[in-house]
């Protein structure tokens, strides 16, 4: 019971998690980049930002030459925190394939390349 209560406390929400994904991508992003990225309003991003940084997934660093521009840097508590992520979502798409035959994988996957090229 205890071990439940403390992952809730330590669950992020999703637009967390995506802004988490992107910094660890892209190493001293701005607050603009990662809202402009999530398609979210720089105000939601930097609540989002400040949530982070207490929990210590993030740091946020002022660059000498421009002291009022912040780039965004991942810890290592928020890099582990993303290990866990891609590995329990690596598990979830592995157990849905799983479930298909080698006919029904070999068409999933020419399905979803098909998405993804698709150019909105």
């Amino acid at each position: 019971m205890a071990e439940a209560a403390a992952a809730a406390e330590n669950a992020l929400n999703a637009l967390d998690v995506q802004a988490l994904l992107f910094v660890s991508e892209h190493p001293e992003c701005s607050l603009g980049d990662v809202a402009q990225n999530l398609h979210v309003a720089l105000t939601t991003m930097s609540s989002s930002a400040d949530r982070l940084v207490r929990r210590e997934m993030i740091k946020r660093l002022r660059h000498e030459a421009n002291r009022r521009s912040v780039a965004l840097t991942i810890t290592s508590k928020g890099q582990a925190a993303v290990t866990g992520y891609m590995d329990g979502y690596r598990d979830a798409c592995r157990a849905m394939l799983e479930a298909l035959d080698s006919t029904e994988r070999v068409e999933f996957l020419r399905l979803t390349q098909k998405i993804r090229l698709y150019d909105l």
